[in-house]
Parts: C-alpha cells; structure tokens; sequence
C-alpha cells in the first residue's frame, strides 16, 4: 500500500503533537523526525489537522487527475454528501458547473450511494446476530480493527462504504467505461481504494482541498458560474449521512434508549472506546455506528474552518431542500430498481502487527536511559505523545520512540549543559586572566632578572669596600658612621634585587614540611616591631588541627610578611587584622589574611598582582610586594584569591599544598629556617 500520509522533514520541530494525537500509534520518531509507519497508519487524518507545522502532507496527484480528464474514457466526479459544507461560500449547484468545466463529464452524488447501502444495512439488522453489528462507512474504524483489534472482525458489517456503493453501481449498471473520481473530506478514503477487496470500484480519490486546487489549476472561478444538477439518479435523504447518526436516519432505523440497541458514536476517543468496550464483551447494544471523526462533516480536509455546529446546519438545510423537490415514493422506486442485484459486500482480513514486549530488566535498562531511575521519576506527563513513562518504554523497546523524547529528561539535560557552559565559561575567563597576567608577569620578570643581575655584582663590591672601610676605622672616627649607612643602604639594595629575582621567578624553592603556627607567630613577631604596627592589634586563628604545608619557609614568611604590611598600610587610623589558617579539602590549607581598611576599588582589582601597580603615594611602594606574594605561591603550585568591599576592609586568601604525613620532621626544621627571620623586618620592599 503507497503511504498516504507522510512527514515533511525540514518542517518538523520535535514538538510530538501528532504522537499524542495518534490513536494508532502509528509515528516513528528517528533522529528527532516524527514519520509515519505505513503499515501502522489507519490514514485518518488526525495528525495532518493537530501538526501545526504543517509537517504532515497528504499525498496529492492533481496531475493525475487532469490526465484523467484529458483521456479518452469519460470522467465521472462522485460528491461526497458533505460537498455543500465545504463549500459555503458558494451554492451547491456552482461546485457541480465547475467540475464540469474543469473537464469531468457527469458529477454524481455519493449520497446515492449512501441510500443503497442503508438498504443493504436494514436488511442485515433485521437478522439475529450473536455478535454486535460495527457499520464499515468509516475506513479509520475498519483500519483499526483489521489492524489492532482483530478479534472484532467478525462483527464489521461486511457492507461496503456510500463511495464503493456507487463506484460500483456506475461499474454494473451505469457507465462501465467511465473513469470514477471520489471526491470527499476523508483522506482514509485514499487508503480504502487501494483495499484489495474494494479498489476495483473507485479509480481516484481527491479530497475537498485538491479539488480546490484544482478549480484554480484550471483558473475556474466557482462564484462566476450557473448552478447545475446532479447527474445520474438522484438522492432524497441521503445527503444527511454525513452527520452523525445520518445512517439511522438513512435506513429509517429508530433507537429506543432505554434498550440501547443501536449506538451511535463519533470522534476518534469516543469511538475507540466503544471499540474497546465490545471487544471485552462489556456492551450489549447488537449496532454500532462508529465514525472516527465527528461526523464526515468534521473530516481532516473539508477546507474550513467551520463549526460542527455550522457545517450540519448547511447540510440540514441542502437535505430539506432536495427533499421537498424530490417524490419520496418515486425515489425509492428507483433506488429499490438500482440495487437489485448490485453487490454491495465485502470481506476483511487480519493486518495486525504483533511487536514484542520488553522484559522488566530491558525495561528498567530503557527507563534508565530516560533518566527514570526510580517511580518517583516517572512523571506520566505525556509530553512526549504516550500516557505514561512506561508505555514510553515500551514504545522505545519496539522502535518506535526515542528515549530522548522524554521532555523533563531534555529540561534536566539541557540544565546540566547550561550550568556546565556557565562553569566553562568562568573558567576559560579566569584562564584568559591568568595567561594575559603570567604573560605579563612573564615579561616584567624576564626585565627584572636582567636588572637585578646587573646590580648584583656592584653592589656586592660596595658591601665588600664598605666592610673594609668600617673595619679601618675607629669606633670614634665620625667617618664610621657614613660607612655603617653606606653597608646598611647597601645591603637594603641587595635584598630588593633578591626581590627582584623572586619575582621573575629565578629562585627555586626548598620543599620542607613547615609548621603552620610556628611561622605565622614569627611573621606577627616581624611585623609588629615595625612603625606602622603601633595602632594594630593582630590576631592570630590557627585551627589545633590544621596540617603542615608543603613550602619554603623563607619565602613563605617574605609573602606573609608583605601581606601582613599591606594590611597595616590600608588602616593608617589603626585596626585589626587577623591571621587564620585552616584545612581547605584534602591535600590543602588556606591561610587568610583579613583587614579592617580601606578596601580595594573593583576597577584595581585585576590588576593587584601586576608588577609596579601601586595605588600608595610616591616613595611609600615600589609595587612589587603583591607581585612578589603572587610569584611565591605560585612556586608552590597555590592559589591566590582577593575578596574586597570598598570601606570595609580586604581579604587576601592564599592555598598551599598540604605535607604528606610521615615526611621529615616539621618541628625542627621550621624552627631552625625561621630563626633565619628574628630580626629581619624589611626582607622585601612591599
């Protein structure tokens, strides 16, 4: 059977409206696409009128149909009866005149054929059936159970539908050579045509909206044009088939409520119930006249957008007026003459598609995969088409789902994704920042070594000759004490040129287990002897259990230090600073250096750890001391970080490496490197 349905790739959107609106679960979702498995589809319709994409197509032929009307064989066009309907704007008689100008040489009316196949259905109720009686007009309901629900089909009315009525009787008793062209707002009646038991009947099935298509295909203007008549016999009342119910009223059936003997249901989720219900032997009512949509008047393509409401009425008021042309008993003397002898019955055949069961261990694996680990994540919010999350599983199982179209599992997902970009992107900023500052530190580096190498030897020679000078003289010699400055002076160059070298990073580091406590207390011991520690309480907080670091001593008090003096300096009124250290995670201490000051504008601080960047008068820093702290730790594979608020205060915390247990003995040697720094409070020019 050719696809009558199919999907437009580049309009679908993953929306999965047409597989919660599919009754027969017919849509395979690949790659995101939502297509139509043919051998599932029941051709109704219901996906083309939910896509609002328009990702649906139905499968058109207009070229087709115009070979059709320029062959040698005439062209018979059968109106389905809700033709008056589809087209309001114009009076019935004017779609007749346009078929005929686009070249179809009679136009019938299928509503004929309706009548003869009320005849055909009155004449079989009249038997006694164990079974319950399933009228066959709609081809979705005879799809459906043909093809899900099999064990019904001995209770289909084996009747064919008004279309294949008249198809047939224009065959036997009419035209034998006309080529016949259905014409309606049913796209299942594309797939009944090709029903190996019917298709002789019907050449060519076109739906209203082709047919639109058509009439501007021949430019033919329908509100321009005469209204026209019928071809062939006429209709009486069977125009009103198309409503739900029509079929009672054709055949001149009466229902009593009160023994719900003939049942009369419409829409796709009533009828499917109904179906349902039957074949779990839970009605007792002997007809069922089912139609999948609301009524014929509320098929997929009737080219409106009237009401249900409107369109009956519109039809209503065509049957009443045929009626009050038409001779009733004349009438069914033709129609009791046209369906002697006409064969109006059919069979049909089991197109069920069994498709395997998951196990509950497959099941569980696939739920998995859907991000339902446990009953508390299957959510049942039917936003990927099917009723719960385990019918979802079942359908991934068959092939006919993705386990991605769970749409909480693609929220959840898509969250992940954007905190994990967010987080990508602070990290490659602060890598951007990093590399821009090594790269910069890079350089200033490579200058200062060259500098400080430069100085190095001279100054070397001006402490020799100054010591030899101081050694010459006496102690009263009032000459000694301007050598004494020259060596001290002297000596003050050498350890900012040592300043320097740490900086650019020329200097390697001892790696030795240092006691936390013990060398903080020392930088404190530094730092308060010098004059901007008079007004400054420090504090130290240093957990009892905090681990020693792997360091330099030397250089890790010459940081402190440094930190310690910018503290003291950002409260020239006084204050406090406190000194903890703590473990941060394993293998990791931070040690935090927290001011009372001044606090660091936003715009500074980027740039606190570029070498010369200063914000203290001239004279007072020669903007190495922070450049200096950020080289050391980062000798000692640490981190440096700055919290600051402007008039409250500056956080500087720095986090080392922790030492590995059972490595030397810490006490000894940080004593011994710390004695070292006693008395030397201006290691480095800050």
């Amino acid at each position: 059977m050719a696809s009558i349905v199919r999907t437009i790739r580049e309009k679908c959107r993953r929306c999965y409206t047409c597989v919660r609106s599919c009754p027969a679960k017919a849509i395979k979702v690949e790659g995101g696409q939502a297509a139509v498995i043919e051998e599932r589809c029941l051709s109704c319709g219901n996906c083309v009128r939910v896509c609002a994409m328009n990702a649906k197509a139905i499968e058109k032929s207009i070229p087709d149909v115009a070979s059709i009307l320029s062959g040698s064989r005439p062209a018979i066009a059968c109106l389905a009866p809700s033709f008056p309907a589809a087209f309001p704007e114009v009076e019935p008689g004017q779609v007749l005149t346009g078929l005929r100008q686009v070249g179809f040489a009679q136009v019938m009316e299928v509503a004929f054929g309706a009548e003869l196949v009320a005849l055909a259905y009155r004449e079989l109720l009249d038997r006694e059936s164990a079974t319950p009686l399933i009228t066959t007009a709609c081809p979705a309901i005879v799809s459906y159970v043909e093809k899900y629900l099999p064990e019904l089909i001995p209770c289909l009315a084996p009747i064919v539908s008004p279309m294949v009525a008249l198809g047939r009787f224009i065959r036997q008793k009419y035209c034998a050579e006309a080529v016949v062209v259905f014409i309606g707002p049913c796209v299942g009646k594309k797939a009944e045509v090709q029903d190996e038991g019917v298709s002789a009947a019907v050449d060519a099935v076109r739906t209203f909206d082709e047919l639109r298509d058509l009439f501007t295909q021949f430019g033919v203007e329908l509100s321009d044009l005469p209204s026209s008549d019928f071809d062939g016999p006429r209709a009486y009342v069977g125009g009103i088939f198309p409503v739900s119910g029509g079929l009672l009223r054709v055949a001149d059936m009466e229902s009593d409520i009160l023994e719900n003997d003939l049942l009369v249901s419409e829409g796709m989720d009533r009828a499917l119930e109904v179906l349902r219900q039957a074949a779990g032997g839970n009605l007792t009512a002997r007809f069922l006249d089912l139609l999948f949509c609301e009524g014929c008047i509320g098929g997929p393509v009737m080219g409106n957008h009237l009401s249900l409401v409107a369109r009956k009425e519109i039809i209503a008021r065509y049957v009443r007026r045929r009626m009050a042309a038409e001779n009733g008993d004349k009438h069914r003397e033709v129609l009791l003459e046209a369906g002697e002898g006409l064969d109006l019955s059919r069979g049909f055949r089991d197109r069920s598609i069994p498709l395997g069961e998951p196990t509950e261990s497959e099941m569980r694996e696939i739920l998995a995969r859907m991000g339902k680990h446990g009953p508390d994540d299957e959510l049942n919010c039917g936003a990927c088409g099917y009723a719960n999350c385990r019918d979802k599983a079942v359908a991934v199982h068959q092939g006919l789902a993705e386990a991605q179209m769970c749409l909480p599992y693609l929220i959840e997902e898509l969250e992940t994704t954007v905190q994990q970009l967010a987080q990508s992107k602070i990290d490659i900023e602060h890598a951007q920042t990093q590399l821009i500052r090594s790269e910069r530190l890079a350089s200033m580096g490579q200058l200062a070594a060259s500098i400080a190498h430069e100085l190095n030897n001279p100054l070397g020679t001006v402490l020799i000759y100054a010591h030899m000078l101081a050694r010459d003289l006496s102690n009263a010699d009032s000459r000694r004490e301007d050598v004494t400055m020259i060596a001290v002076e002297a000596d003050r160059c050498r350890k900012i040129v040592r300043g320097l070298l740490d900086f650019a990073r020329k200097r390697t580091r001892r790696a030795e287990p240092v006691r936390l406590r013990q060398l903080l207390e020392s930088v404190v011991s530094v730092v308060e002897k010098h004059e901007d520690f008079q007004n400054i309480a420090i504090h130290l907080d240093v957990d009892p259990g905090v681990p020693d670091v792997d360091g330099d001593p030397d250089q890790l008090t010459q940081a402190f230090v440094n930190l310690a003096s910018n503290a003291a300096e950002a409260m020239p009124d006084g204050g406090s600073i406190t000194i903890s250290a703590r473990a941060a995670g394993p293998g990791r201490v931070e040690v935090a250096v927290r001011d009372e000051g001044i606090g660091i504008p936003e715009e500074h601080v980027g740039q606190l750890f570029a070498p010369f960047f200063t914000t203290k008068r001239g004279g007072k820093g020669t903007g190495l001391g922070l450049s200096i702290v950020h080289g050391i730790v980062k000798m000692h594979d640490g981190d440096t970080r700055v919290d600051s608020e402007p008039g409250k205060g500056s956080t500087f915390t720095i986090t080392l490496n922790s030492w590995r247990e059972g490595e030397g003995e810490p006490e000894a040697q940080t004593a011994q490197a710390l004695g070292r720094h006693e008395h030397s409070e201006d290691d480095t020019d800050r």
